[in-house]
């Protein structure tokens, strides 16, 4: 089952065998069939599409209902949040067992800072308890992430005690394109030992109010894709899956360029700022990088899960009660 967005409606597809006749398509406001839902449809055999109209300032799921009780949830993957650019929800992907993440519990997305009262108002609609800031505390200073009335917003800087930066710290910024990818693979072995930050986060998760839960750096790219392949994984997502959600984030190629270019040269004490073109190695979503990030854990440890164990801590409880609380 797909949600997409298509000019004033949303467009709700599935394979035919998702849906067979007598099914029943429902909207709802929350993710799951509650007093908000409302039927739409009765689906007659061979059907597999449907058109809704867009409920304005409202998240909206959908869910096939099969005669026998049966149900499936889905609702679009990619928000439009204000002056906010790559804000996704991790939901609906089904792990090795036919499980699915839950929609409306963990959310991503690039960098905060140019946040409106519009956008405040969003993420409180969407229910968001908490927010992870994984930036340097240079990059937080930078470029702030405006005060949520109601929201936590707990920093928890991701490779920072290898790459922090102050405005003493002076970057400077080769203008040879050529050498970005090597310094973003570097960067992704050097994110992964950020090992009692993650345990941190997933210890976090756990807690009453632990979810809905959004997080961020300043892309919403490189941090942010480990953190989210590290979750995902512990839910039991295929690999190929990981690397398809990381893969999203190159629809938004060109603002995050804007984003890492302006930060990189406000960094650097260098009079002729570089071209943004010369960034494009930071700025896209390459598979390579997050191979580089699973070939660090499975040196350090072995294996992805025995890093997640011994270099991370996450006890088979944990994953269990993580699970739990995540899947349905």
């Amino acid at each position: 089952m797909n949600v997409i967005r298509e000019d004033n409606h949303y467009l709700i597809s599935w394979e035919v065998d998702e849906a067979p006749t007598g099914t029943v398509l429902y909207e709802s406001f929350h993710p799951g069939k509650d007093e908000t839902a409302n039927e739409l449809a009765v689906i007659q055999n061979g059907e597999n599409s449907f058109q809704a109209m867009i409920e304005p300032e409202k998240r909206t799921y959908f869910i096939l209902e099969k005669p026998n009780g049966e149900m499936k949830i889905a609702a679009e993957r990619v928000l439009d949040v204000p002056d906010v650019f790559n804000f996704r929800d991790l939901g609906g992907y089904v792990n090795r067992t036919g499980k699915s993440v839950k929609w409306g519990k963990l959310y991503r997305s690039g960098s905060l800072a140019k946040l409106t009262k519009a956008g405040e108002n969003q993420l409180k609609e969407l229910g968001i308890h908490w927010i992870c800031d994984l930036r340097s505390a240079a990059e937080v200073k930078a470029a702030p992430t405006p005060a949520i009335s109601g929201i936590l917003n707990e920093n928890i800087p991701i490779g920072a005690a290898k790459n922090e930066l102050s405005e003493e710290t002076k970057l400077e910024l080769p203008a040879d394109e050529t050498v970005y990818e090597p310094l973003m693979g570097d960067s992704y072995k050097v994110f992964v030992h950020s090992t009692s930050d993650y345990f941190t986060i997933f210890n976090a998760l756990l807690k009453p109010q632990g979810t809905p839960f959004l997080f961020h750096c300043t892309a919403g790219k490189d941090r942010t894709g480990i953190l989210a392949a590290l979750l995902l994984h512990l839910l039991d997502i295929p690999e190929e899956t990981i690397f398809q959600d990381y893969a999203i984030t190159n629809h938004f190629t060109e603002q995050i360029l804007e984003e890492v270019g302006a930060l990189a040269n406000s960094f650097s004490g260098q009079e002729k700022q570089v071209t943004l073109e010369t960034f494009r190695p930071m700025a896209e979503a390459r598979p390579s990088y997050l191979t580089i990030a699973f070939d660090e854990m499975k040196r350090t440890s072995g294996s992805v899960d025995l890093f997640l164990e011994n270099e991370v801590g996450i006890t088979p409880e944990m994953k269990q009660n993580l699970q739990a609380q995540l899947l349905e």
